[in-house]
């Protein structure tokens, strides 16, 4: 079955159009929740938007939707940073 897995982050909402098959939604669910911790460490590793010091943190969240449009999961990561004495 084609499940659609779509993410918000601070800049906005980004839906799947175009899904993938999974054999079920357990795998569907677990990719979509894998892809929630690399988009955190992307965030924090590779892209030029990372925290800085005086950021509070990151909210990541995940939907899986199935063929039909009905969510089926959803996940929220939140990345408390309390910087202490830390300079930019």
């Amino acid at each position: 079955m084609r499940y659609f897995t779509d993410f918000t982050d601070d800049h906005g909402l980004s839906l799947d159009e175009e899904g993938l098959p999974f054999a079920d939604c357990h795998e569907a669910c677990l990719s979509a929740a894998e892809a929630l911790i690399e988009a955190v460490h992307d965030r924090l590793r590779v892209r030029a938007d990372r925290p800085v010091p005086g950021d509070a943190g990151l909210v990541l969240e995940t939907r899986v939707r199935d063929a039909s449009g009905s969510t089926v999961f959803h996940a929220r990561l939140i990345l408390d940073l309390d910087w202490h004495g830390v300079d930019g």
